[in-house]
């Protein structure tokens, strides 16, 4: 029988996991309008009298990095966080399932998520894969349930 510590271990990356596949489906697919955000600074201290201006913006950093101008930088990073996404996705129903295999396959789509992006896209790709520096924890935690797999 599955713990209650790794059913939510498995829901958080089933969540994150999905929110992970549908932003790099966006970013593939509308690679131009992604690579033409630009940089909005966050909420100043002063009140403004301006009108809101609607404007496609999506916070993709982990900082103060914007989102790469490069169209195919973008589509690069996009195939990057799928691949993770997906082998995380998968190793963790097949944790769900209680198969220690999963352990691996999640632990796979780690290092995939922090190789990758320094592949495609320079060391400075990593700022927009900050859920993968999460998934390291994840993967610590995930280990102290491989008892319970088979």
């Amino acid at each position: 029988m599955r713990s209650q510590y790794l059913t939510l271990l498995c829901i958080l990356t089933f969540l994150s996991c999905a929110w992970g596949l549908v932003d790099s489906a966006v970013s593939f697919f509308q690679t131009d309008a992604v690579s033409e955000t630009t940089y909005v600074e966050g909420p100043s201290k002063e009140p403004k009298k301006e009108k809101k201006v609607d404007t496609y913006y999506e916070d993709r950093s982990a900082g103060d990095a914007p989102t790469p101008s490069d169209p195919v930088q973008v589509k690069s990073l996009a195939i990057a966080q799928f691949g993770y996404s997906l082998l995380t996705l998968i190793g963790a129903i097949l944790m769900f399932r209680l198969q220690r295999v999963g352990f691996w396959i999640y632990v796979a789509g780690v290092a995939v998520g922090l190789v990758l992006p320094i592949i495609l896209g320079g060391v400075v790709a990593l700022n927009t894969s900050f859920g993968a520096f999460f998934s390291i924890i994840f993967a610590g935690l995930y280990w102290l349930s491989l008892k319970e797999m088979h």
